[in-house]
């Protein structure tokens, strides 16, 4: 059978079954101006093959009546001229064009978190030994005599195409000349002439109509509109350096780095942006790699077809597929997948503008990528990918709403996916090839930002672009002087003093107590039959490596299971599980993830008990297996309450709370993790992770109920409430800030007030967001060589936010490729004066020490990483498709997630 026939035979079953169709999005990239009368609003689709000239095929909006595929009609939609509405289409772009100036300028506002009375120079530390670092930043000048007049412009009938409309503007006589042009808005050095506005007719290809321009006023210095407009003259130079833009970003395709034997391709480029700072203008830039597959998504589904149950195939292929990004590489445009259409094909027609004829025609989608990119597709029974446009990337109407357009429907067999896969990451050579790319040492990495930085500075065109509008790029890094704060003393029976430069203490766990051992006396060791030597030998390396960690191991209940199969492995735990139990222990012979769900499920919903699960090859190294035994019992001493090791934290009556968040979108559910610090170490924890399905409302009385329960399980164990509470938020984009400071943090602040009652006047209550997605980076000086700095760098200057209460943190070591320092803003500061910046960053940079499954320091405190672990596990492991399962509380007080 071939591998059309495979895909035949895969489709055909799903007859009259597809899944429910996305709902229908907008399209059409509407302008900022407006006629004094009326505006032609008329709908169009996103189709697959969106480009500056030829028509794309799907989802192609018809004339009234029309029926069949390619005619599912948006709101709005009208008739007319077939031809106009072909040029319509030709360059709508579904996650490249970004509609809507206001939109566009959220990317440069800076939310208004900052906590009120606290001054701008109150957020700079002194503690620690100055450090100067060299930054990802160069400078950005200015000329003195800056003015640009920014102006709105309509078109009538509208022209969808960005490319034909920038064109039609840059032949017009009546545009002031220079100009950029970001798809709504034209910015000029010049003043329109007369100011009140010019109406003039055009033409272009098939489009015939009236422009109308009005200037709106100047950009102003300093404000969004201003790095709006930075940011569209550096993406308009950057098009003269031979580069692409993917996504966001441009990348260099000719310079790409083939990977046959993983069938991948690596494209080199920057991200590249002005950001607003605490410093001068600046300009970020950063090395990044495209991940280009180079086999087909038609490729990858005959391979899935080979390798899975005939009749799974569409569930594993939409498990794979659905949410992927992909590339087609005819036009360089990427899609995510919102589903897949196996009812589709192909041969399916719609309806067409041919250019050449200039008559309107039916055409099916394999001859109009035929005829318009010179593809033949292969497989005539292939299904068709579904991609919908993202509400984001579509224009607003004059009433605020947005248009409407149909989904894109693109052939597996012209895209390419992006990215890696599990299985990918997965495999240890590809990483280890790939890291030769992507772990890109300090020096190197600032090479080539700078050689990028005096390429763009050198190149005729980018530097006419740029000096059109006053700007110049520096070649040079932009330096700031950073600190970096004392190393720590680790507690366990014996002291250790981290080491400054790796902030580890591996070495110093031999032979050296945990600081709070828990024995583990009544356990049972559940293993597969066919590894009863395996299971015996670590049995005995835990008892050798438990005597010198200061806890012990009882003999345990050993229990072979007869046949590797998960309900053989359910029925063995659930035969022998009671809640006299320290301990339910694992050793499985592979990864399957179902089983290591199901033994999860069990141990922390049904039989509330913690359970330690380890694979057998991590265990059949002798080099490695003690350290391996070493590790895996400080995990399940913790796991029953114990404490690894401790930090001096003078800090008192204060309960750490670290909050993250996992979202399954297909599901359209939520696990919020939250973890609220019991002592006086920040060492032991309680943990709450409510599933949400529902709105603000039920996010909020879920979270109250967590709060009242930890703050009660607090006073049980100290005999007060806590005098301040310290919540670390991870899991919280920069459009999300206003959204937590205005929503989330009043309604937590409502439910201390009743918690409290008039002690809440009392109360400190601080609340730092916590983000690691980050493109700052930092280098630090080490005679002609760059390094990455020291774990306890600070950084509170330069490249900091303006407004903000905010630092970047180095707290890890990384022996391979630039560390990312993790970045900290302090949206909520009350009743809590007496904590300085510098208290603020020690006490982070000392909770980045505390994390039990790492002898180091991590790269965010240990709180964040707890509440990352538990929502994980609650989201990924205990839940499924059909069911819904959350910890049981009986065994919160422990930190069963590690």
């Amino acid at each position: 059978m071939s591998q059309q026939q495979h895909a035949t035979k895969g489709r055909g079953r799903s007859r009259g079954r597809a899944g429910p169709r996305p709902a229908e999005a907008s399209a059409s990239a509407a302008s900022a101006a407006s006629f004094d009368s009326g505006s032609a609003a008329a709908a169009s689709t996103s189709p697959a093959a969106a480009a500056s000239s030829p028509a794309p095929p799907p989802g192609l909006a018809g004339p009234p009546g029309a029926s069949g595929f390619g005619y599912r009609q948006g709101a709005g939609a009208t008739g007319g001229d077939s031809e106009q509405l072909a040029e319509r289409m030709a360059g709508l772009q579904v996650g490249g064009e970004r509609g809507g100036l206001q939109r566009k300028l959220l990317r440069y506002q800076l939310a208004n978190v900052r906590p009120e009375g606290v001054p701008v120079s109150n957020k700079r530390g002194t503690s620690g030994a100055p450090v100067q670092v060299v930054t990802n930043y160069v400078a950005l000048n200015v000329k003195d005599n800056w003015r640009t007049y920014q102006m709105a412009v309509d078109f009538r009938p509208m022209l969808g195409a960005k490319p034909l409309r920038e064109k039609l503007l840059t032949d017009a006589s009546q545009v002031p000349k220079p100009f950029v042009y970001d798809g709504g808005i034209l910015y000029t050095r010049q003043p329109l002439n007369p100011p009140e506005g010019v109406k003039f007719e055009a033409s272009i290809k098939s489009w015939t109509g009236e422009v109308a321009i009005r200037q709106v006023g100047e950009v102003n210095r300093n404000t969004p509109q201003w790095l709006h407009l930075m940011n569209v003259v550096l993406g308009k130079a950057q098009r003269y350096l031979n580069m692409q833009m993917v996504g966001r970003n441009f990348y260099y395709p000719d310079q790409a780095t083939r990977l046959p034997n993983y069938g991948m391709e690596v494209w080199p480029g920057f991200e590249m942006a002005v950001k607003p700072t605490d410093g001068p203008l600046m300009l970020y830039l950063d090395p990044s790699n495209k991940f280009i597959h180079t086999n087909t998504v038609l490729d990858f589904m005959y391979d899935m077809y080979n390798r899975v149950a005939s009749n799974q195939f569409h569930a594993a292929a939409e498990s794979a597929l659905v949410g992927q990004i992909v590339l087609t590489r005819h036009n360089n445009k990427t899609y995510r997948i919102d589903s897949i259409e196996w009812d589709k094909g192909v041969n399916e027609h719609f309806r067409w503008f041919n250019k050449t004829t200039r008559q309107e025609e039916q055409i099916t989608f394999g001859q109009y990528f035929k005829q318009t990119y010179d593809i033949d597709l292969a497989d005539d029974k292939q299904p068709l990918l579904v991609s919908k446009p993202r509400k984001r990337d579509l224009p607003p109407t004059k009433g605020g709403r947005r248009e409407q357009a149909d989904n894109v429907l693109l052939p597996p067999e012209v895209c390419y996916m992006t990215g890696l896969t599990d299985d990918m990451r997965a495999d240890r050579n590809l990483m280890r090839d790939l890291a030769t790319h992507t772990r890109v040492n300090p020096s190197a990495r600032c090479d080539k930002m700078l050689t990028f930085a005096r390429t763009m500075a050198g190149n005729p065109e980018s530097r006419r672009v740029l000096g059109e509008f006053g700007l110049e790029v520096s070649p040079n890094a932009v330096e700031a002087t950073a600190r970096q704060l004392q190393p720590e003393t680790v507690q366990m029976s014996r002291p250790i003093r981290v080491d400054p430069e790796r902030a580890d203490w591996d070495n110093g766990l031999k032979g050296n107590g945990m600081f709070q051992p828990i024995d583990c006396k009544n356990w049972i060791f559940v293993y597969f039959q066919r590894d009863e030597q395996a299971a015996a030998d670590f049995c005995q390396k835990l008892h050798r490596v438990s005597q010198s960690l200061g806890m012990s191991f009882g003999e345990p209940y050993v229990l072979p299971v007869m046949q590797d199969r998960d309900q053989f492995w359910l029925k063995t735990i659930q035969d022998n599980i009671n809640q006299e139990l320290d301990l339910v222990f694992c050793l499985l012979p592979n990864n399957n993830a179902h089983r290591y769900n199901i033994i999860k499920r069990l141990c922390y919903v049904d039989k509330p008990v913690p359970s330690q699960c380890v694979l057998t090859k991590t265990i059949r190294n002798p080099a490695k297996v003690m350290s391996v035994a070493t590790k895996v019992a400080i995990q399940i001493s913790c796991k029953l309450g114990g404490v690894a090791w401790a930090l001096s934290i003078p800090i008192k009556r204060t309960m750490i709370i670290g909050m993250d968040s996992y979202h399954d979108k297909r599901q359209s559910r939520s696990v919020q993790g939250v973890v609220f610090s019991l002592n006086e170490t920040f060492t032991q924890y309680y943990s709450y992770s409510p599933i949400v399905k529902g709105g603000k409302a039920e996010l909020h009385n879920r979270l109250d109920a967590g709060f009242t329960m930890a703050l009660q399980k607090f006073r049980e164990k100290n005999g007060e409430l806590p005098a301040r509470i310290i919540l670390y938020r991870d899991g919280v984009g920069d459009s999300m800030l206003e959204q937590v400071k205005n929503s989330e943090l009043v309604q937590l602040k409502q439910s201390l007030s009743r918690i409290y009652g008039d002690r809440i006047s009392s109360l400190g209550f601080k609340v730092i967001i916590v983000k690691k997605l980050v493109s700052s980076r930092l280098f630090r000086r080490g005679g002609n060589q760059l390094r990455n700095p020291a774990p306890g760098t600070v950084l509170d200057d330069v490249i900091t936010m303006p407004n903000y209460v905010d630092f970047f943190l180095v707290s890890q070591y990384v022996n391979q490729g630039t560390v990312t320092p993790t970045h900290y803003n302090i949206i909520e500061d009350v009743n809590d004066a007496n904590i300085r910046p510098d208290q603020v960053q020690q006490l982070t940079y000392k909770l980045c020490h505390l994390y039990f499954n790492w002898p180091g320091t991590i790269r965010v405190p240990a709180p964040c990483q707890y509440a990352h672990r538990l929502a994980y596990l609650v989201g990924q492991n205990l839940n499924d498709n059909k069911s819904e399962f959350e910890p049981s509380p009986q065994i919160c007080d422990r930190l069963f997630f590690l």
